[in-house]
């Protein structure tokens, strides 16, 4: 498993995603005006459990294989 770095500057911290953010981004996402800017990958109406299935069964496996890099 590839460790990802944090990336920062003076007035940015990006945090490799983790399962720790299923509930900030759990609480954005059921908005139509977060979600409608975003491709049709993300289901909409949003699930209440869209953020924990996607970390956990999409974007934390393809992190662990190095196939894809999120951050928060």
């Amino acid at each position: 498993m590839q460790v990802l770095p944090a990336l920062q500057t003076s007035r940015l911290l990006l945090q490799p995603l983790s399962l720790a953010d299923v509930d900030a981004i759990q609480q954005r996402f059921p908005h139509w005006e977060v979600v409608r800017y975003l491709n049709d990958r993300v289901p909409w109406p949003y699930p209440e459990d869209g953020a924990l299935s996607f970390l956990r069964d999409v974007a934390l496996p393809a992190m662990a294989r190095g196939e894809e890099w999120h951050w928060t």
